[in-house]
């Protein structure tokens, strides 16, 4: 084919995918039209957009401040929220300006050579409206949003910062219940095995990594009884026997080396040290443990640095051969620094956490209990999914009221909605939140777009946190890279444990109601989930949003006129559940 005969074929190409265009803009038009009317280009100078990026970045490090304190006061906790709606506003703005000036770099060569080959005038214009920017009249009605409404914010509190009464450090673990070696109960339900298992490691453990005791690390998710069962381990004969000396110390959350030391020198002197200088610690506790066969378990560790493990540890490898540290934790990073050989604590059956809900259901009850009360408890016992924690919740929840209508009702309700259930388990939960890097705890809230028992795909998972910016450069790493990093920590703090139902190879992932639960908690307003057919009214405005498709219904069958409002939309999901 000549040359002649390409440009023809090339400029009618061109001229039929600029008609498409320009007829596919209009088109589009009256369905855009809630959402914003097209106007003139949008002029904004760059120092103003500079100055919005600096108020941002005043509105982000105050509210990150404030996550470290707790907050009582309602209106100051009103006023958080309402800096929090800013925050986003005016990173809305800030992200439309940033995509309209790489939109026209970008598309500027296209453009030109577009306007060069258009023949008539009618065909210039259509072209430059093709190319046209965001309207200016709505995006300098943002902006001059943004300011009127910052300067509204700010002169309740001057400056954005909060002031020294609004609040005090948040404690480290308020809802934690400091443990002992002594157990709660003389029973431990499911759990003979688990026990077995692990006084035959500590017992008859080899040592590793050039040390001269075992180290057991034990590692669950919250309230799987990780905490009960070194207790009765502890308690065993066999552990009794085999040891001289057997030290319980509580770590918990706020981990200091010295603190820590000083609580090992109190359990092995039964007084508190005087001193605080950390070599005199290890003096005292070589001088007491030196030659003895001993059984240190440290409970609830979440501390994982290495170098912090290291010095805690440095004076134990005066214990006699034979001894062994015993480590319990939520987080597998943890555990995996302490020693190679972890010990993994998985949910009860459905049979056991029926036993633990009936043992507090019903506590003076003797074997002849009701059969509608026991097919009702054991259908309660198995929402549980394995988790003791729930279990005994369920219990409570059931122990107030021995009728078939109470149990019935409990049933067939929310389980997770009573407020003694989420009293009773929520708050241990959330210290897992709160633990939480920022990243990963917008990462996780995230999540609550999503019904429980959902299988999710490790792979979109990562690029939908990716495409809403909850993830933090770092260095040369890609954005994705280092969103799969937010994946794994998440899995290794058994947040997400490997779906049952798929192949490893998979990459499908699941969640447990409860944290299903915790990620609706933590969420608030932010996201918001619709189960079809439920009614798809929504009094607030949710910045995340998703339907649960229910009854395969089809996307068509959706009327979304009553979503046209809410412009501070940032995602929308429409989940179905083979998904």
């Amino acid at each position: 084919m000549d040359n002649h005969g390409e440009k023809t074929i090339i400029h009618t190409l061109r001229d039929a995918l600029l008609h498409f265009a320009v007829k596919s803009k209009k088109l589009a038009s009256p369905l855009l039209e809630p959402f914003g009317r097209a106007s003139q280009p949008a002029t904004v100078d760059d120092d103003e957009l500079t100055a919005l990026k600096s108020k941002l970045r005043r509105i982000r490090t105050t509210l990150r401040d404030a996550e470290s304190l707790s907050v009582t006061d309602r209106s100051v906790q009103l006023w958080l929220a309402e800096l929090g709606d800013l925050e986003h506003r005016a990173e809305d703005v800030v992200e439309e300006l940033e995509y309209e000036s790489r939109r026209s770099a970008q598309l500027e060569e296209l453009k030109q050579d577009l306007l060069y080959a258009a023949t008539t005038g009618k065909r210039r214009r259509e072209v430059a409206l093709l190319f046209a920017p965001a309207p200016a009249r709505r995006l300098r009605r943002k902006i001059d949003d943004v300011w009127a409404r910052y300067e509204e914010i700010s002169s309740d509190r001057k400056k954005l910062r909060l002031w020294p009464g609004d609040g005090a450090p948040r404690p480290a673990a308020s809802p934690l219940v400091p443990s002992s070696a002594l157990p709660r109960s003389e029973r431990l339900h499911g759990r003979q095995r688990d026990i077995e298992r692990v006084a035959a490691a500590l017992v008859r453990g080899e040592p590793d990594a050039g040390r001269s005791y075992a180290v057991v690390p034990i590692v669950g998710m919250a309230g799987v009884g990780k905490t009960a069962l070194m207790q009765h381990v502890c308690g065993m004969e066999a552990v009794k026997s085999h040891f001289e000396l057997t030290h319980w110390i509580w770590v918990s959350q706020e981990f200091d080396v010295v603190s820590v030391t000083r609580k090992i020198v109190e359990a092995v002197t039964r007084s508190p040290p005087e001193c605080s200088e950390l070599s005199t610690l290890h003096e005292l506790i070589v001088e007491h443990l030196a030659g003895k066969r001993c059984l240190i378990v440290l409970d609830d560790v979440w501390d994982d640095n290495p170098s912090h493990w290291n010095s805690l540890t440095a004076p134990l490898s005066c214990c006699a051969p034979g001894s062994a540290v015993a480590v319990t934790t939520r987080s597998n990073k943890v555990a995996r620094m302490v020693s190679t050989k972890v010990y993994h604590l998985k949910c009860l059956s459905d049979e056991d956490c029926w036993r633990v809900c009936q043992r507090r259901a019903l506590p003076n009850s003797d074997a002849n209990v009701d059969q509608e009360l026991v097919e009702i408890g054991e259908k309660i016992a198995k929402k549980c999914q394995g988790l003791p924690l729930a279990a005994e919740a369920a219990g409570s929840a059931l122990s107030t009221s021995t009728s078939w209508k109470h149990w019935d009702e409990v049933l067939n309700n929310d389980l997770w909605a009573d407020n003694e259930v989420k009293n009773l388990v929520l708050p241990v939960l959330k210290v897992s939140y709160d633990h939480l890097s920022m990243p990963l705890k917008r990462s996780f809230a995230f999540c609550s777009l999503f019904p429980k028992g959902f299988a999710f795909d490790k792979d979109l998972l990562v690029q939908l946190w990716t495409a809403q910016g909850f993830v933090d450069a770092e260095g040369d790493c890609s954005l994705e890279a280092i969103a799969n990093g937010y994946f794994n920590d998440l899995v290794s703090k058994c947040f997400f444990h490997p779906s049952p139902s798929h192949a490893i190879s998979e990459g499908k992932f699941v969640m447990h109601d409860l944290y299903q639960e915790l990620a609706q908690f933590v969420s608030g307003n932010e996201c918001r989930m619709i189960q079809l057919p439920n009614s798809m009214k929504i009094d607030d405005s949710p910045r995340h949003l998703s339907f649960v498709d229910e009854e395969s219904h089809s996307v068509e069958e959706i009327n979304l006129n009553s979503f046209c409002g809410h412009r501070d939309l940032r995602t929308f999901l429409f989940i179905t559940k083979t998904e």
